[in-house]
């Protein structure tokens, strides 16, 4: 049994065969085989050694006459590492002493070779690292008899273990199929996080080597509220985690049943307004149930993940008649393509950045490749005629952005309006605030937007310059930072007072401490994934808005994140007693 910690980014527990991602790729479909199967388990792993130094040979005879020497010695090497004893009699001693599948068995075994190769960090293992890899690829291949495995095809229950996991791949997840996550890399706020909770399973991320020291068979508890990850658990400790699991459930009920009964308003009749982020229409009846009040971020971006490169106005359209019908009359809120060279880069053409965050991204590359937002704004004006419908522009830094965005939607009107087509001509367009610079400048923008709505989760990135998919300085992020408050105050006071919508649509808006501080400050919409709004609702119901004021003012005043955060957690705790709704 080994215990790792990483970065808590979605509650529960997930109990699980690994699924690895990265360096293997491959489902391995069991651990272990019976007494009367390891004859037969020994055969199969000779004929995929023989099948591999048949195919490797084969590979090495058909370039030797048309490439140097040199490149035919690297197949010679992978010859000599098929028959070098670590892979001739100590996989076979697993399968025979220990009943391992041969599938685990080499897992196990190149586990064993890579990890301490990497380790050295030099150069030369580095490179032999890639060999080996190729190597185990090729046996699991031969072995299981097809290729790294569709994580849409998944027909059993799995912990996803990845590097990352890039949002072509949760696109297309098998969601009924992925207990949980555990990565690599990223913060509270990368998308795998954000995927998590939008998809309600538990995640861990910021691991560091989870990919290398996890293989596929592995059973995996994943508790996403601790940021544990336990791998191969003793039946005691798999027992307690069960039971764990099982206490999250009955919390999330005890929430939903609170909720229900909980009234829209703060504890002194301060009307407050819950809607939800979503990546996909099918995820709007299950926020409905939630209580959302409608949809108040729909990351439009997956729509690329779901139709490839470039898709159509009717696709576009399809999807948001589905969204509006889902919704019966309550609002739906569209943020335009909001992606850049880290986000569907192969999907749209894009080339690679040096530093995709401060690049062609958002409304830049809205502006540099107008035909894609006027297809999907199309779209979006053709659909507002089945209900309520806002635009919003994502990533605006100054006022020219968001009059060069808003000039594109006023000519796409009028080319529909020119064509025909029936649509709506009064659609509110607004903005994210999430970029710094903005969110300084916010009263410039207050003759020119329609409403606001604050993007935390890059606000704080950068603000802070911490890049939130960096585990290295995954700690600095913290929306409790002095500097992030007084920016989403400024915001938020100055939006009021002018009269103007505006909504907190990152992360912090669906944590329970952080909500009581943004109320202080004035705010009255939310936004947040469906999971959060019971928890929210409840919340809000139980607390004045005199008393969210005061704690506001008191955390303003402070200079310390991390005593900022604890505040706000004690004040959390008497709203929400855990011996109440405790897991």
């Amino acid at each position: 049994m080994e215990i790792k910690s990483g970065i808590p980014v979605s509650p529960g527990v997930a109990i699980a065969p690994a699924l690895v991602l990265d360096s293997e790729s491959f489902r391995i479909p069991r651990r272990f085989i019976r007494k009367d199967e390891v004859d037969t388990e020994l055969k199969r792993f000779e004929l995929a050694r023989t099948k591999a130094i048949e195919e490797i040979s084969e590979i090495r005879n058909s370039i030797h006459s048309i490439v140097k020497e040199e490149v035919g010695l690297i197949f010679n090497a992978h010859l000599q590492m098929l028959n070098d004893p670590l892979i001739t009699r100590e996989i076979p001693e697993k399968i025979k002493a220990k009943r391992y599948t041969p599938e685990y068995a080499v897992s196990r075994v190149f586990k064993k070779i890579i990890k301490p190769m990497k380790e050295i960090n030099d150069a030369y293992f580095l490179q032999r690292v890639n060999d080996f890899y190729d190597i185990q690829k090729r046996l699991l291949r031969n072995l299981l008899g097809q290729r790294a495995h569709d994580l849409a095809a998944l027909d059993r229950k799995v912990v996803v273990v990845a590097h990352d996991l890039t949002p072509s791949q949760t696109a297309t997840l098998n969601k009924a199929m992925v207990a949980g996550f555990v990565t690599d890399v990223g913060g509270a706020t990368s998308h795998t996080a954000i995927l998590a909770n939008a998809l309600g399973i538990p995640a861990v991320v910021g691991l560091g080597t989870i990919t290398s020291d996890v293989s596929g068979g592995d059973v995996v508890i994943v508790d996403g509220k601790s940021g544990r990850v336990i791998v191969n658990p003793d039946d005691a400790t798999r027992a307690k985690y069960e039971a764990r699991g099982q206490g999250f459930i009955d919390r999330e009920k005890r929430l939903a049943d609170a909720a229900a009964k909980a009234s829209r308003t703060t504890a002194d009749d301060v009307a407050v307004r819950l809607y939800a982020n979503i990546e996909w229409d099918n995820e709007i009846e299950t926020a409905l149930k939630l209580g959302a009040d409608g949809v108040g971020l729909f990351r439009t971006e997956f729509i690329y993940g779901q139709y490839g490169a470039h898709p159509t106005e009717e696709q576009h359209l399809e999807v948001y008649r589905r969204a509006h019908a889902a919704l019966e009359g309550r609002p739906l809120t569209l943020r335009t393509m909001d992606f850049g060279a880290d986000k569907f880069a192969a999907e749209v053409g894009l080339d690679r950045e040096e530093n995709p965050f401060l690049g062609c991204r958002s409304i830049r590359l809205s502006l540099r490749e107008p035909s894609l937002l006027i297809t999907q704004v199309r779209a979006a004006l053709r659909a507002a005629t089945m209900g309520p419908t806002r635009l919003m522009l994502p990533m605006v830094g100054s006022v020219e952005e968001f009059r060069a965005g808003r000039a594109i939607i006023q000519n796409t009107i009028a080319d529909l309006k020119r064509e025909g087509l029936e649509h709506r001509a009064d659609v509110p367009v607004g903005m994210m605030v999430e970029v710094p610079s903005a969110a300084l400048i916010v009263d410039h923008f207050l003759n020119e937007c329609d409403f606001f709505s604050i993007g935390t989760n890059d606000l704080v990135q950068y603000t802070l310059a911490v890049d939130r998919n960096n585990q290295y300085v995954a700690g600095l992020f913290k929306h409790t930072n002095p500097a992030v408050l007084k920016l989403i105050h400024h915001v938020i006071k100055t939006c009021t007072d002018a009269g103007k919508p505006v909504s907190v649509c990152g992360e912090m808006a669906g944590e329970a401490r952080y909500a009581v501080l943004l109320l202080g400050m004035g705010l009255r919409d939310f936004s947040v994934g469906p999971t959060a709004l019971p928890e929210l609702r409840t919340l809000l119901s139980r607390v004045k808005t005199s008393e969210a004021a005061a704690l506001a003012t008191k955390a303003l005043s402070m200079t310390s994140a991390d005593e900022i955060a604890a505040i706000l957690d004690i004040e959390a705790e008497r709203l929400l007693p855990s011996e109440e709704f405790g897991y």
